[in-house]
């Protein structure tokens, strides 16, 4: 049987991302779907090819908030609008490689503001 404590379930717990919610990697920028203490997800061109790991920044557009100088690593690619009127593109979804202690402070802050302007 799979069990895991509840700081452990919180630490997954993914806030859906807005506009302003922004991804900044070598291949270009994103808007993020989704984020937690984990990792995010976001949409990218079909073609877009990815390292086994890479530096990104997160922002907020329009604030100071921001974690910089994080590495991730891929863990899923979903493909999506295949034969759809919409441009084909995939889904990917990342998670964090050793946050340092300052970076997991500014990702706290920044999931703080998601969960605030999301009640509004």
């Amino acid at each position: 049987m799979y069990t895991t404590s509840a700081s452990e379930r919180r630490k997954c717990v993914r806030l859906k991302g807005h506009k302003r919610a922004i991804l900044i990697q070598p291949n270009g920028m994103h808007h993020i779907r989704d984020i937690s203490f984990a990792g995010l997800s976001f949409r990218c061109p079909r073609d877009e090819v990815f390292s086994a790991q890479w530096p990104i920044e997160i922002i907020i557009a329009g604030s100071l908030l921001g974690v910089i100088g994080v590495s991730v690593r891929l863990v899923r690619e979903q493909f999506y609008g295949a034969g759809s009127v919409s441009t084909p593109g995939k889904e990917v979804g990342v998670e964090y490689l050793a946050l340092n202690e300052n970076n997991r402070t500014l990702l706290a802050r920044l999931l703080s503001y998601l969960r605030q302007t999301a009640r509004t």
